[in-house]
């Protein structure tokens, strides 16, 4: 393997009409007009979490992909296309050996920028983002923080979506009801956005129009780093390539995330004179949403050490719950950096 080189993609809004759902990325109707880091994305994704641990083809995109930053790792790969052939009675070359050197793209992750859907509930077991089941019931953390609200419990039920300090350092895995949770399979999905709560797709039911719940001044629960007011990012679709795991990619996918994130820190702030007062849920003077560096991450059980490294702490007072079948468990990390002129 030659040495890995990293691709970016910026939020595509075009992906949220042209992707179907329903077909892999060999199959899109619209490839020739989408961007190539992104079905390379999918690609990646495709193989470890449809392919390799059983999740849905049409659960895989979500609403999220297309307000979302990616990243995509590739490497040159030297393979050997015709073997060399000898003449069995003299041993001479009939034919040389042919190889060829092509670039694959080996591991993604995406940023998914704020506002989110509440944080899951605890014991709830997530399906296409969806909350299907619990096993618990949510009531105040051990840390004594209030316990959710009637309207929060309310958005819970139809949806689900920070302060450790940061450190870079280096070093992922989701499934299926029916496939057994591998830890050692590269890969954190991440809840995407519940399709009941975002912007209605050109995928979903025909007629039926989604309206956006979820919004810049939503309140949700307090946990251990997260105060349930704060707006943050989100780090999620982490996936390696089975092949080519135990080089550290997955560490090196995060830290080009957060080093993005750490020099564009007012990105994804919004602008009022862009969407308007009303859209963010505010009155005219009011403090607007700001990303302040917090960043989330829903990580697998198995993988936790993964985020770790990078700097990640667990969020015990969130909770666990499950994403297709995979447990998970919410973590948090807070990067320092030099704060940009406020968007006019």
């Amino acid at each position: 393997m030659g040495t890995p080189f990293i691709s970016h993609l910026e939020p595509t809004l075009a992906l949220s009409h042209q992707w179907d759902r329903s077909l892999p990325s060999t199959a899109q109707p619209h490839a020739a007009s989408l961007p190539r880091t992104f079905l390379d994305a999918m690609s990646v994704r495709e193989a470890v979490y449809v392919q390799e641990q059983g999740v849905p083809q049409e659960v895989e995109f979500d609403d999220d992909d297309a307000r979302s930053c990616h990243w995509v790792i590739y490497a040159s790969v030297h393979r050997v296309v015709e073997p060399e052939q000898r003449d069995p009675s003299t041993g001479e070359v009939t034919r040389s050996r042919r190889s060829e050197t092509k670039t694959l793209p080996i591991g993604t992750i995406r940023l998914v920028p704020f506002p989110h859907p509440l944080h899951p509930q605890p014991g709830g077991n997530y399906v296409d983002g969806r909350c299907i089941t619990t096993t618990t019931t949510t009531t105040a953390p051990q840390n004594n923080l209030p316990p959710l609200s009637q309207q929060q419990q309310q958005q819970q039920s139809h949806s689900s979506p920070t302060s450790p300090s940061s450190s870079s350092s280096s070093s992922s895995s989701s499934g299926h009801h029916h496939h057994p949770h591998n830890p050692t399979t590269t890969g954190d999905r991440g809840r995407g956005m519940d399709r009941s709560t975002s912007t209605r797709s050109s995928n979903d039911e025909e007629g039926e129009e989604f309206e956006r719940r979820v919004s810049y001044s939503a309140i949700d629960r307090q946990t251990d780093f997260h105060d349930g007011e704060e707006s943050y990012v989100k780090l999620g679709r982490l996936a390696v390539v089975k092949e080519f795991r135990g080089h550290g990619l997955a560490g090196q996918l995060v830290r080009t995330a957060l080093d993005w994130m750490r020099h564009h820190p007012g990105y994804f702030n919004p602008s009022p004179a862009q969407l308007g007062f009303e859209t963010l849920g505010m009155d005219v003077g009011g403090e607007l949403p700001k990303w302040r560096g917090l960043v989330c991450c829903h990580a697998q059980e198995g993988v936790v050490d993964v985020w770790a490294k990078c700097g990640f702490q667990e969020d015990k007072a969130m909770g666990r719950w499950t994403e297709e079948g995979i447990p998970h468990l919410g973590m948090f990390l807070r990067l320092d950096f030099e704060p940009e002129p406020p968007k006019i």
